[in-house]
């Protein structure tokens, strides 16, 4: 039995439970169950634990649901992952730490510089330190998600025209432009690629041991890098792709095209970076106008 059908098999079992032992009628059930199918879903075929929790919760910012349903969605869960705690021989996963995010909360932003530091902590010296730094640029040149980083294939890239495919929520796909700079390092790092890996792996971002990098690998890379360099907030994958956006935005860019960028379905979802970027015109005008 593979990860995602020893889940699944865990969300029946939780259902059943529901269902004829607590005595909760068939639709809330069905409720249950449902929300429990997005996140197995979500995981692919990778094993329940702390870290892709801790992203479910983070990508649901993104995800077109209501208040309501976020906070069923996070109770669901939270039950769920209790219920496999006390009923099966599964690994304990504290989940006292599990907050439901606000929808006011705004995504967390660093600054340019500290985007360089990051990627800079890197060279290309060897393969790992070459796909470290081409990792962060990515997720940062691209605003793209982990979940799209990690299947890029080698065939998604035109180095000549300088863009790169992208395959989004739903198997939509869309086009970003490569700039300047991830250009010279994807160069770099493609170089460094080719003798390390000898045979014919379609993936662009591959492990040491050589097979298809996965979320929880890109979330160490980001977190152990902003560690070394003592930066302070609490960053994710996902903060580089919030502040791709938000740096865009500042820089003049008009909200559909980072809409565009982004691969949002909805411009609503977009917006939340406009409330950034005033909180950011703000304490600009405070610092340097004379009147503030």
């Amino acid at each position: 039995m593979n990860i995602k059908s020893k889940i699944n098999y865990l969300i029946d079992s939780f259902s059943d439970y529901l269902l004829y032992q607590k005595g909760l009628s068939k639709n809330t059930v069905d409720s249950y169950r449902s929300d429990l199918i997005k996140l197995s879903n979500y995981l692919q075929n990778e094993e329940i634990s702390k870290t892709n929790i801790d992203n479910f919760f983070l990508d649901m910012a993104e995800f077109k649901y209501s208040d309501s349903t976020k906070k069923r969605m996070y109770s669901s869960i939270k039950n769920f992952l209790k219920y496999i705690n006390e009923h099966n021989d599964y690994e304990l996963i504290d989940i006292s730490y599990i907050k439901l995010k606000s929808s006011n909360k705004l995504p967390e932003v660093i600054s340019i510089s500290d985007i360089e530091k990051l990627i800079n902590f890197y060279n290309h010296d060897n393969y790992l330190q070459s796909r470290n730094k081409t990792i962060i640029d990515v997720l940062y040149s691209t605003g793209c998600r982990v979940s799209e980083l990690c299947d890029i294939n080698l065939s998604d890239m035109d180095l000549d025209e300088k863009y790169l495919k992208l395959k989004g929520k739903g198997s939509k796909q869309r086009i970003v432009p490569i700039g300047s700079k991830l250009h010279e390092n994807l160069i770099e790092y493609l170089k460094v690629r080719s003798s390390f890996i000898l045979n014919n792996e379609k993936t662009l971002f591959l492990s040491k041991s050589k097979n298809k990098l996965d979320r929880t690998a890109v979330f160490r890379i980001i977190k152990k890098t902003a560690m070394s360099l003592s930066i302070q907030s609490d960053i994710y994958p996902h903060t580089l792709r919030h502040s791709a956006a938000t740096h865009m935005l500042e820089g003049g860019c008009d909200l559909r095209t980072v809409q565009e960028f982004l691969g949002h379905s909805s411009v609503s979802t977009t917006q939340i970076y406009t409330k950034v970027t005033k909180e950011f015109l703000e304490e600009a005008f405070i610092e340097s106008h004379p009147r503030s």
